[in-house]
């Protein structure tokens, strides 16, 4: 008799549970409250849609926050009618790409759009970075979109997303097909979400949270107040050792296969190394030490030790398969005049970052598309 109890119980306990799914699934259809850019396996990205965020915490940023996507779901201008007779260009990349907390035209995207337009014309840039992706996330949407828009170049500033990253998030698991089983129950997992707005916003509240967890989610700084960490030489050098073992072989597979993707598309890649505000070295701002100051799970100096393992990946890709490679990582200046947490630019370090991109890429799109130099639609007229 117990058993049998126990066996109704359960059994009422699955059609409640089911019911409930159910109606929560109706409610959900019916009225969406948030508005996530991956379902499933699949982009979707949020079109012609406004946003605004006050900005109350620090006077490095706008007051009141601007942004606006278009009807790709980018930032930046439509693209015009002449799309295949325009010097078109998409940026990919996480946060540091999007630029969440920059208003509209003080993103890096939005100033080398401008300053390209005094050389070149017709010149169409747009903003398709996407808040904690990581390079599985940007093969994604170069095989969903980017590929199907067919820009002539492609800028992939990569990397913050991918320290520590051996396997894709959830909505990537499309691209582990080396075990049937795994795969087949992806698949079919993949399905599920798909067809599911409950699992869907369940799996994005898991990534949300395991990206907070990696600070990803925009704190804003109170350098001062940073505390101070010393971790042995002992145990930066056994970060280190890890990460080269574990991690860099798959990163290089994927960065690979971007540039692949790419020039299979008629894309050009231009491939921007990641930088960072911590390193080894005094803040010229505020005088904080930044090689000792608590950055995730080490100090300053080890973190920018351990994101430059990922940049010489990049360097070295980029050599291998004649790719641009725009060090961002060396050339930015490090003080938090241009940063408001770890990675993350503010409007004076936007201007810092297009200047440093805008040197490189000019002569480069100079050299491999002269037919959009102004000067020369000048001698054509």
């Amino acid at each position: 008799m117990p058993f049998r109890n126990i066996g109704r119980n359960f059994l009422a306990l699955l059609i409640g549970v089911f019911i409930s799914f159910v109606l929560l699934e109706g409610l959900l259809r019916l009225f969406e409250p948030i508005e996530y850019r991956v379902k499933g396996n699949k982009i979707e990205l949020p079109k012609d849609k406004e946003r605004q965020i006050i900005n109350d915490k620090t006077d490095k940023l706008d007051r009141v926050i601007s942004s606006r996507a278009n009807h790709l779901g980018f930032r930046g201008e439509p693209p015009p009618k002449n799309f295949a007779d325009c010097l078109t260009i998409i940026a990919i990349g996480g946060s540091t790409t999007e630029c969440t907390l920059n208003s509209d035209g003080r993103t890096w995207c939005d100033i080398v759009a401008r300053k390209l337009k005094e050389r070149f014309g017709p010149v169409w840039l747009n903003n398709g970075g996407l808040n904690g992706h990581s390079s599985f996330g940007h093969l994604t949407l170069m095989e969903d979109i980017i590929v199907k828009i067919k820009p002539k170049v492609a800028l992939f500033l990569v990397g913050a997303n991918d320290i520590g990253l051996e396997a894709p998030w959830a909505h990537d698991q499309n691209y582990l097909k080396k075990n049937p089983v795994r795969g087949m129950l992806a698949f079919l997992w993949a399905g599920l979400i798909d067809h599911s707005l409950v699992l869907s916003y369940a799996v994005n509240f898991h990534r949300y949270y395991k990206a907070k967890a990696m600070g990803l989610t925009f704190p804003i700084f109170n350098f001062a107040e940073l505390e101070q960490l010393d971790i042995s030489p002992e145990t930066a050098q056994a970060l280190l050792q890890k990460h080269q073992e574990k991690y860099l072989k798959g990163y290089a597979a994927r960065l690979t296969k971007l540039i692949d993707i790419s020039r299979a598309n008629a894309i050009e890649p231009v491939l921007i190394t990641q930088p960072m505000v911590f390193g080894d070295l005094i803040d010229p701002l505020t005088g904080v030490n930044l090689a000792k100051a608590t950055c995730w799970f080490a100090d300053g100096k080890t973190m920018w030790k351990l994101l430059e393992l990922y940049n010489g990946v990049m360097r070295e890709t980029a050599r291998q398969h004649h790719v641009l490679v725009i060090d961002l990582a060396r050339e930015m200046p490090k003080s938090t005049e241009y940063y408001y947490d770890t990675y993350h630019f503010t409007n004076a370090g936007c201007q810092q970052v297009a200047a440093i991109i805008d040197k490189q890429l000019e002569p480069f799109l100079a050299e491999r598309y002269p037919q959009y130099l102004v000067s020369n639609h000048s001698n054509h007229h």
